[in-house]
């Protein structure tokens, strides 16, 4: 009697709760999955490389507007910036990548997007700093777009970039004292300039698109390359003198391409200059020893072109001159 007990029992308990069908299966506690899941996107991205990427948009937007600027400047920026943000959760990363649109395959554009962006990569490639900012309209958007979603998705890849379960978000210094739990989402966290020098040297070694360089008048200035190419940012770095910004993209571009510069393009962004005032700066240049390299010829159509005579022969950039302007008419 105690042996058939037991065997009904045992059949009793394995069958599911509606009566029929199969036995169910062990399994763990119900929505065991779901909480894994959640406790998973809760968990914070590694706080230094939240702090980079944060560094990382805010030069961004300084080229955005055009702006070059300086490292005190730069710094000045992210430290206001870092002070009041909050901590960064893996499920806030990914949705933003989930709902941040990929405008290569979106819009009227897209294909004169994509081919615009590769003549430009294989300009940069075949001559570092020769490719100008981008003509086609919204492909700056496009660019800035696309380097959040990898600046967005190196905070998830690899691993490494987590911080550890359970960990406090870090500190911008070791001297800043942890904040309570309950003061973690609204205290302001102490930056401290030296930590974020110490980022923006790590990201000028580890991102090719952070740039920085030496102007003319020896101030460094730092630029975003997906947002202004080098050669855009040299350009600007001579803004406050125009006999400097004149006589470089000249030389440059007798260096690099090589080829003499139209006269007619300083008319144009973003130079903008008067007729007036581009006929005084030539005449004041002419009149300067620094810049007696700098010459003219006219094609036989009346085109005048400058070019240097520190990297061009005047036949030689006479018949560049013309090749230029009558060849390229002439070609079919």
């Amino acid at each position: 009697m105690n042996d058939l007990n037991q065997a009904q029992n045992q059949a009793k308990a394995a069958a599911p709760l509606d009566g029929g069908g199969a036995a169910v299966p062990e399994t763990g506690p119900i929505g065991t999955s779901h909480h894994v899941e959640e406790a998973e996107g809760l968990r914070l991205v590694d706080q230094r490389k939240a702090d980079k990427v944060l560094l990382v948009e805010t030069l961004a937007d300084f080229s955005s507007d055009e702006h070059l600027v300086t490292a005190d400047e730069l710094l000045a920026a992210f430290m206001e910036r870092a002070a009041l943000a909050p901590p960064v959760t893996v499920a806030q990363v990914r949705q933003e990548l989930e709902t941040l649109p990929d405008p290569r395959f979106e819009g009227p554009d897209s294909q004169t997007v994509a081919a615009d962006m590769a003549r430009i990569k294989a300009m940069e490639k075949a001559q570092p700093g020769s490719a100008p900012d981008p003509e086609v309209p919204g492909l700056r958007k496009t660019r800035r777009l696309l380097s959040r979603r990898q600046l967005l998705s190196s905070l998830l890849h690899p691993a490494e970039a987590l911080a550890e379960p359970g960990a406090e978000p870090a500190q911008a210094t070791e001297s800043a004292p942890a904040a309570e739990p309950a003061e973690a989402a609204t205290a302001p966290r102490v930056v401290e300039r030296e930590y974020a020098a110490a980022l923006l040297a790590e990201l000028l070694a580890e991102d090719e698109d952070v740039a920085a360089f030496t102007a003319w008048d020896s101030k460094e200035y730092y630029h975003y390359k997906p947002q202004m190419s080098s050669l855009y940012a040299g350009i600007l770095s001579t803004a406050n003198n125009r006999m400097v910004q004149v006589a470089s993209v000249v030389r440059d571009s007798s260096r690099d391409y090589p080829r003499p510069v139209p006269l007619e393009i300083f008319e144009y962004p973003p130079f903008l200059f008067e007729a007036e005032a581009l006929q005084q700066c030539l005449r004041d240049m002419a009149e300067t020893g620094e810049y007696a390299d700098i010459r003219f010829t006219e094609s036989s159509v009346g085109t005048v072109y400058l070019y240097s005579t520190r990297y061009l022969e005047e036949d030689y950039a006479a018949f560049l001159a013309e090749k230029e302007d009558v060849g390229a008419i002439a070609s079919p």
